[in-house]
């Protein structure tokens, strides 16, 4: 008995909900009637909106037990009609079956081919209003493509991939476009890049013009173009920044030497992008170094070491690790002394070329040995003359060759790169790197861990990947490849690997 009441009571409540939503229902119609905008759409509109506030009612007090709603909104009306064509309309309503979430539509949407001015979105209720303000060319398929910015308000379901479709001339267009797009340098995929067509004939349109089509790259690298007409263009990759145009070397940019030509191009597009100059970070001023100097309330030039503990690597350089960049006093040098102190020969001492921060002491290292690193205290100095508080004596030891792993290497397909080099990577940093000559690579000794393992297809021949350019001179990039196999290196252990590279 106690079991009915609750049920009673609860469908009083709902009762009484649903005749609000009736009365709600009501005003909407008149509103709707009173408003420009008549037919088979306001049919729609009412019958969708009436149809949302019985399953809103059902949605307040949701039963238990039930399935979770997986299912993304759907179009169920539009003014004018999907795939309408002869058609030049200044307002698009689209009505879905189901309240929808719709946010960032200004800057997420994409019309192709691009307007001057970006058309204005609207979203409330289960409907978009769009408004067009540009004259649209004549004989043109556009493709209203809305990515991941639609999903319903109870679930989030996305509406993946929806778009809307029309024609001001009598068909729509039915090209396409697919391919990839992978950074050079590292064969990674950036999913902030977009893709976009110009017209042939015009080198300069990429540094100029606002793009035709543009598209996402998405997680994977690939992107898709669909509506298109039957005509050849020119296909860059960008960076989706405000401008969509290439006006910076440093910005990323990808290209393909030959125009492609919708119908005829294949799905095979492969596009590989690279900087072709790299950012120059402001150095710090003279004044800033002081600033930070006094808040530090010393002087001193700080330094750290990247032994492993006390242990040096066999395989790298010693590197001392400077704040700020720093010179080097001839008159002072850095020794590397037995543990009597007493200098040793072959060892060479060098400042990096770069940010001048990495003093690199470079040796022959052999296993178990222990050695003295002495650092006068005059044999540096940063740019306001400071040194070091004291002079300096690192004591370290070598590691021993069992903390390492030897590889065997056998590789297949090689043969089909130009001087191919197989890289040693963790963290996108290249490690190691070793040219491919035959089909049997083997490496004495390696630290430890897992290695991602890439090509460098080297065409110069100069052992580095060189980036490319694309101006007045033109020049694709070297690529880097990720490949499938990583290598799993043991230590004191004879590690195998059997690796098959294709392009």
């Amino acid at each position: 008995m106690k079991y009915l009441v609750m049920i009673l009571n609860k469908t009083a409540k709902q009762l009484v909900y649903l005749e609000r939503l009736l009365i709600e229902s009501s005003k909407f119609a008149i509103m709707i009637k009173r408003c420009s905008i008549v037919g088979p759409f306001l049919k729609s509109l009412i019958v969708v909106y009436i149809m949302q506030t019985f399953i809103g009612c059902a949605n307040i007090v949701p039963p238990s037990g039930g399935p979770r709603d997986s299912i993304p909104p759907y179009l169920v009306a539009a003014k004018p009609k999907d795939s309408a064509v002869n058609i030049q309309p200044k307002e698009i309503w689209l009505g879905f079956n189901e309240y929808i979430n719709a946010t960032s539509l200004q800057e997420n949407v994409i019309v192709s081919p691009t307007l001057k001015n970006n058309p204005l979105f609207d979203a409330k209720l289960n409907t978009i209003r769009i408004r067009i303000s540009d004259t649209l060319a004549p004989n043109t398929t556009y493709n209203i493509q809305f990515g991941q910015s639609i999903r319903d308000v109870n679930e989030g379901n996305i509406a993946n991939k929806f778009s809307y479709t029309f024609s001001t001339g009598p068909t729509i267009d039915t090209g396409g476009l697919r391919g990839t797009v992978r950074l050079a340098e590292t064969g990674r995929v950036d999913s902030t890049l977009i893709v976009v067509l110009h017209p042939t004939g015009k080198d300069s349109a990429v540094n100029k013009d606002k793009p035709m089509y543009y598209s996402r790259v998405d997680g994977k690298g690939r992107f898709e173009f669909r509506f298109l007409p039957y005509k050849s263009f020119q296909i860059f990759a960008l960076p989706n920044d405000y401008t969509k145009r290439y006006d910076d070397s440093t910005k990323l940019i990808a290209y393909l030497d030959s125009t492609i030509t919708v119908g005829t191009t294949k799905d095979s597009i492969r596009l590989f992008a690279f900087e072709a100059a790299k950012k120059v970070e402001k150095k710090k001023t003279i004044q800033a170094i002081a600033n930070k100097n006094l808040k530090r309330n010393t002087a001193s030039i700080r330094y750290g070491k990247n032994l492993d503990g006390s242990e040096q690597d066999l395989l790298k350089p010693l590197h001392l690790i400077f704040e700020t960049p720093i010179h080097l006093n001839d008159s002072f040098p850095i020794l590397l002394c037995d543990t009597n102190n007493k200098p040793i020969e072959g060892f060479t001492v060098k400042l990096d070329t770069g940010t001048h921060q990495h003093i690199i002491i470079d040796y022959p290292w052999r296993e178990l040995t222990k050695l003295h690193l002495i650092v006068p205290k005059n044999a540096l100095n940063d740019s306001l003359n400071n040194t070091l508080v004291k002079a300096d004596t690192i004591k370290f030891v070598t590691k021993s060759t069992a903390a390492y792993g030897a590889a065997m290497i056998r590789i297949a397909g090689y043969q089909q790169y130009t001087n191919p080099i197989l890289l040693l990577t963790k963290d996108e940093a290249i490690l190691y790197q070793y040219p491919i000559t035959k089909n049997l690579l083997n490496i004495a000794m390696l630290p430890p861990g897992e290695y991602v393992l890439k090509i460098l297809e080297d065409k110069n021949g100069n052992g580095k990947w060189d980036t490319g350019k694309y101006g007045k001179q033109k020049l694709q990039p070297e690529i880097i490849q990720v490949l499938k196999s990583s290598l799993n290196i043991k230590a004191d252990w004879d590690n195998e690997l059997n690796l098959i590279i294709n392009k």
